[in-house]
């Protein structure tokens, strides 16, 4: 599995938000209360790219909808629509001050 490399740890603090496209996937690497999520860059409802939405402790919420997502497992915590999946997480993996992931 190759490894992907997305970021150099000093880029990182709390507050890191940043789109990313690797083969077929849209992804977003963020850093909040010194902990980094990896997870695919679209709602699980109508697929709006998340780069904008809002994030409260490691509660992700689309601003197009209100949808809210946890963002360690990606499941839906508040659904005001039926037809919303989970995000797809993945897993951060580092190679030396580089973060990123392998696929």
């Amino acid at each position: 599995m190759p490894f992907y490399k997305l970021a150099e740890k000093s880029e990182l603090t709390n507050g890191y938000r940043k789109a990313f496209s690797v083969e077929d996937h849209s992804l977003l690497l963020i850093q909040e209360e010194d902990e980094i999520f990896l997870i695919e860059n679209k709602c699980g409802h109508f697929g709006v790219p998340m780069e904008q939405a809002q994030i409260t402790g490691t509660t992700f919420i689309c601003r197009e909808h209100g949808i809210s997502f946890d963002l360690k497992t990606g499941a839906v915590s508040n659904r005001p629509w039926e037809n919303c999946d989970p995000l797809k997480v993945f897993e951060v993996h580092w190679d030396g001050d580089s973060v990123g992931l392998l696929l």
